[in-house]
């Protein structure tokens, strides 16, 4: 016995309902995996230790505790593996690339990659988004901060720590999820010229320590590097 035509059109019906319902959710479950920092109270929900501070003096331990519970899984060796797998980690959100904008530059890279998990960057979007503002209130010059180093391998990591003294061979910078911000100099966007600035160091000093207190993230200044270190913190999944 054929279906007659009330019948199709209420199959039709019901199958676009579910249809609608399946995305609403996908997208849903997809959000609450990757928007575990936007808008989230890391002081009391982040997903590893962590307590509210206002010096920028994480020690090196507790940046990796954060890093391996929340960055990649199965960090790069070597370049030759990254080149061969970034395009899959991008196209699964892994990770995302990092790009320079109204906030931030991104200086030449020797040993880095720029590429950040998707939370990692949001953080660094929110601390451009608090520098330039609390400079527009102070009426000091626009600056964009810079950014010099991002996620590494294995194999920089170790070419690293031959050069650099400070460098340790397990370093957050594996995971995606830390990033350096030099205080040495900033880029001037109305004179177009990189410079140093005891204004731009003050003010991007005290979101650090702002954004500190929040607890959205670890921090250290580093000084013979010249920059802060910084590992993004995240919070329990939403179920």
């Amino acid at each position: 016995m054929k279906p007659n035509h009330k019948t199709i059109i209420y199959i039709t019906l019901v199958t676009i309902v579910l249809i609608a319902i399946s995305i609403v959710f996908y997208t849903s479950k997809k959000t609450q995996k990757t928007n575990n920092y936007i808008g989230r109270d890391q002081v009391h929900f982040a997903n590893a230790p962590i307590s509210q501070s206002n010096v920028l003096k994480d020690k090196n331990d507790i940046h990796l505790l954060h890093a391996e519970k929340n960055g990649l899984k199965n960090h790069f060796h070597n370049d030759t593996a990254f080149n061969s797998e970034i395009d899959e980690y991008v196209r699964k959100s892994i990770l995302v690339k990092v790009n320079e904008n109204g906030y931030y530059q991104i200086k030449s890279l020797t040993h880095s990659q720029p590429y950040l998990i998707p939370e990692a960057v949001d953080m660094l979007n929110e601390i451009g988004a608090r520098f330039q503002k609390r400079l527009e209130e102070k009426k000091y010059n626009k600056y964009r901060f810079r950014i010099t180093s991002l996620l590494r391998t294995e194999e920089t990591q170790n070419k690293l720590c031959s050069r650099n003294s400070n460098a340790t061979n397990h370093s957050a910078h594996l995971y995606g999820t830390t990033v350096d911000i030099s205080y040495k100099n900033f880029y001037n966007v109305t004179g177009d010229s990189i410079e140093s600035s005891y204004e731009a160091v003050q003010t991007l000093t005290n979101v650090l320590i702002e954004m500190r207190q929040e607890c959205k993230f670890l921090a250290v200044r580093e000084r013979k590097q010249s920059c802060f270190h910084i590992t993004v913190v995240l919070c329990t999944p939403i179920k």
